[in-house]
């Protein structure tokens, strides 16, 4: 009986094997299949004007303003080192830059809003992303590093500023055949000043000091971030457009067990877990 039992459990286990093997296998072709196919779609991508900010350093609110607000209310800026030399401009432009760009290279035919006019008369299929809406916040966030030097341990607090960008999306197919109705999509990243710390000991007195060398964000650093982010939410918008299409294609049973990455430059199809877009 116990035989029979170890059989029936060892079928099973070779049967759900096969079973994944093969929707894995089935979804890396439709990801190819989707790729190769990628130029047929002309996606439009709006961006929105202004940026939200909010200023967590400030010791009243951390309610969201523009920019243009803090031209009139500096202390909306109060201890913050990164926003009051920032502007919309230098945000939304990398991002927007890098965005329609790496598109672009996944084979879409992109437009923006220079050329609305081009892209509403098209009667093939297409896509318009709104970017709905980008959120940036300044804080400060904290890290204790600890050593244990005989039985007693020395601990260190760093406090280091911290950038972080959210971003909302709402994708509209427009001229297709069974199309599909998509929530709000959500990203969100964080960048951090850099820093290098260690614990040393004064050989005379024993004395246990740190030393800290912290490299702070500048402008730059979140200017390369932000163009950074365009494009890896390129990606996700690639990706998330390409797994719609995969659980279209699969038996339902299958649908969402695995979700899948295409690299436009090595041509490479692989499984993700966390790196994509949030349903809202």
């Amino acid at each position: 009986m116990k035989t029979i039992a170890n059989l029936f459990f060892r079928l099973c286990l070779v049967c759900l094997t096969a079973s994944l093997v093969f929707s894995c296998s089935a979804g890396r072709k439709f990801a190819r299949q989707y790729a190769a196919s990628a130029d047929s779609l002309s996606v439009m991508v709006l961006f929105p004007p202004n940026v939200f900010v909010v200023n967590k350093k400030q010791d009243f609110t951390q309610e969201s303003f523009y920019f243009a607000e803090a031209m009139n209310d500096t202390s909306l800026f109060h201890n913050s080192v990164l926003l009051p030399l920032l502007s919309d401009e230098q945000l939304i432009a990398p991002f927007r830059t890098a965005y329609l760009t790496e598109l672009s290279n996944y084979g879409f035919r992109v437009y923006d809003a220079d050329k609305m006019e081009m892209f509403s008369s098209l009667t093939s299929p297409s896509l318009q992303v709104n970017v709905a809406q980008i959120e940036v916040q300044e804080y400060e966030t904290e890290y204790e590093d600890a050593i244990s030097v005989g039985s007693d341990v020395y601990t260190k607090q760093i406090y280091l500023t911290g950038f972080n960008l959210g971003a909302w999306f709402e994708l509209s197919p427009i001229n297709q055949t069974n199309a599909q109705h998509f929530p709000v999509l959500f990203a969100t990243n964080d960048i951090t000043d850099r820093w290098n710390g260690y614990f040393t000991q004064r050989f005379l007195t024993g004395e246990i000091q740190y030393k800290l060398i912290i490299d702070s964000l500048k402008v730059a650093d979140v200017q390369q971030f932000v163009a950074y982010l365009g494009r890896l939410y390129a990606a996700y918008t690639f990706d998330y457009l390409m797994n719609a299409r995969i659980n279209q294609q699969l038996p339902e049973e299958e649908r969402g067990i695995h979700y899948y990455r295409y690299d436009p430059y090595e041509k490479r199809v692989f499984t993700i877990e966390t790196d994509r877009f949030t349903e809202l």
